[in-house]
């Protein structure tokens, strides 16, 4: 029963440090955009590299919810308290099913925010 625990613990916290690691990534990708958005072409002065103007605009709302997953609980949910009060507790062996696929998910976000972070370095 410890070692269940332990394992918890641990992929909790793993799954802590993916989340700041992506943050971090969500940053840099931000910073690199809003620096590309503010170079200009030698060519034609006042106008961006980039037809911004055309792309399609998202909001941050829109963003969260593509980047959602079935098997990734929000934050917001764990403030909800009355919905924890009413939700069933686990088995362990589910949460450390559930946490892994949370670590997953984690891991592949990671790697689609370094393939973006590269290819807009690359343009």
């Amino acid at each position: 029963m410890d070692s269940m625990q332990t394992q918890v613990t641990l992929l909790t916290n793993k799954i802590d440090a993916l989340h700041h690691m992506i943050d971090q990534v969500n940053e840099q990708v931000a910073a690199l955009i809003a620096t590309q958005a503010c170079s200009v072409t030698p060519g034609e002065p006042g106008i961006s590299r980039f037809a911004y103007g055309n792309a399609p605009r998202h909001s941050p709302s829109m963003l969260d919810s593509v980047c959602e997953h079935k098997d990734i609980l929000l934050d917001s949910s764990y403030l909800d308290l009355d919905r924890q009060s009413t939700e069933t507790n686990f088995s362990q062996d589910v949460q450390i099913q559930r946490l892994t696929a949370q670590l997953t998910a984690a891991y592949n976000r990671i790697a689609a925010l370094e393939e973006q972070l590269l290819a807009s370095r690359v343009h």
